[in-house]
């Protein structure tokens, strides 16, 4: 008769008790070391040159015809 090998399991293990309702908590982020400021200082209205609509209608001329139509 062969020797059976030890059990390397507990008898008390369940298998099927492998969905876990709470999930891990996350570690709380550290608290700030200094606060930010963010500072705009971009005009209420930013120009935009006639070059630059030139570009954008040469690049994106398909994408613009779909979503407006074709353009005179």
């Amino acid at each position: 008769m062969p020797k059976q090998r030890p059990s390397s399991c507990t008898v008390d293990l369940d298998l099927y008790d492998y969905l876990n309702i709470f999930p891990p908590r996350l570690p709380t982020p550290p608290a700030p070391r200094a606060s930010l400021s963010v500072t705009d200082d971009w005009p209420s209205a930013v120009p935009i040159g006639m070059r630059e609509i030139e570009v954008t209608e040469t690049h994106l001329e398909k994408v613009l015809a779909e979503l407006l139509g074709s353009l005179p």
